[in-house]
């Protein structure tokens, strides 16, 4: 009898309160949130909208995500994960060692074809893409890296070894191929460089998300607050590859004016690049930024399609071109060196154009910007 009445007494206190079912089913969710945002946005991606949350007597998610919040005490302060990289002199050491450590192969490729016919051979130019994507895949985590664990500093995210591989070998082609193929490895060795500025601008926009996080009390809110950050970190990172560029160009022009290089190699005004060449670089690096972001906010799959999307139209632009006008010829300048440059131009063009308004859709979730860390676990965000 005495069971009979503790099953009734369930079922009217599981009526009387339908939120506690979904409380105790979400608990580790709970008590691990770090703002009611995350909560709803697990709800959400449960499958829960307005009409199932009705069931819960709350009109949308976020209210009912909202009480949950409240219900669940709070784990201790010293447990949570610090805002990702908060001063920004934390952000230039990292961001400064991503610009050495690319720009290192690429250097080496430079200087060697300066010296003549050696750095010429197949050899060296798969030795520097070995080594763009063993660089790649150490920046991959980001924290272990890159800022280590001081202060007890989450490390980078644990991916699966066959995303990190994808990531390396990724980038690595994409900096490979513009170091060998484009009219000018200046060019190429600013953009290496510029990676630097893009790592440094991805920490930047986690933090500005972090802050965000914590000051929205609404998904709308934080979307409105979020809109300008992706204009201002492209704007910053565009204008830092276009100094990085200007002045590889000029140190190029300082020490090679004498030609030697321009057989093959450069386009024959060595003073500078031409038009196409500069769009090209600025529609490489902004994909790159793009899937520097992604990756650094937990969008694995979306950072490895752009890199896909960005070599597949690469290689569909190179044959078009090849077969409307073989060899480059026609292009002016380097012939085939040339159509390369006029290749990326169009292929990266092409992926830039429709990344960026997907970056600009998934970047203003706020899922893409809570902290993954886990108590006992050691995973944490990139930064």
């Amino acid at each position: 009898m005495s069971g009979r009445s503790g099953a009734v007494l369930s079922a009217d206190r599981a009526t009387a309160d339908p939120v506690h079912d979904l409380l105790v089913r979400h608990l580790a969710l709970c008590e691990t949130a770090v703002h009611p945002l995350e909560i709803a946005a697990e709800l959400e991606a449960a499958g829960m909208g307005p009409g199932t949350a009705g069931r819960y007597r709350h009109a949308d998610v976020f209210s009912l995500a909202e009480e949950l919040y409240a219900r669940v005490p709070r784990r201790p302060e010293a447990h949570r994960a610090p805002p990702p990289e908060s001063p920004w002199r934390r952000r230039a050491g990292p961001a400064l060692l991503v610009a050495v450590l690319y720009l290192l192969p690429c250097t080496g490729l430079w200087l060697a074809r300066r010296t003549g016919g050696a750095g010429r051979g197949i050899g060296v130019d798969l030795t520097v893409v070995v080594l763009l994507a063993l660089v790649a895949a150490g920046t991959a985590g980001g924290g272990r890296l890159l800022a280590g664990r001081r202060q007890g500093a989450p490390s980078g995210a644990e991916r699966s070894f066959g995303a990190r591989f994808g990531y390396a070998v990724g980038m690595a082609v994409v900096l490979g191929l513009c170091v060998t193929g484009g009219t000018d490895p200046a060019l190429a060795t600013a953009l290496a460089c510029g990676l630097g500025a893009a790592d440094w601008c991805a920490r930047w926009f986690r933090h500005i998300g972090w802050g965000h996080l914590g000051a929205a009390r609404s998904r709308a809110g934080f979307r409105e607050r979020m809109r300008p950050v992706l204009p201002v970190a492209l704007g910053l990172f565009l204008t830092a590859l276009s100094a990085l560029t200007f002045a590889a160009l000029t140190l190029h022009r300082s020490r090679g004016g004498d030609g030697a290089l321009a057989a093959g190699v450069l386009t024959p005004a060595v003073h500078g690049a031409d038009g196409t060449a500069w769009a090209a670089q600025e529609c490489v690096g902004t994909v790159l930024l793009l899937v520097v972001l992604l990756w650094r906010c937990g969008r694995t799959a979306d950072a490895l399609a752009g890199l896909l999307c960005g070599l597949s139209g690469l290689g569909v632009a190179a044959a078009a071109v090849h077969a409307v006008l073989p060899g480059g010829a026609g292009f002016g300048g380097s012939g085939a060196a040339a159509g390369f440059d006029t290749a990326l131009l169009w292929g990266f063009g092409t992926t830039a154009a429709l990344l960026l308004p997907y970056a600009w859709v998934v970047l203003l979730r706020p899922e893409s910007h809570r902290d993954a860390v886990r108590p006992g676990t050691g995973e944490g965000a990139d930064d």
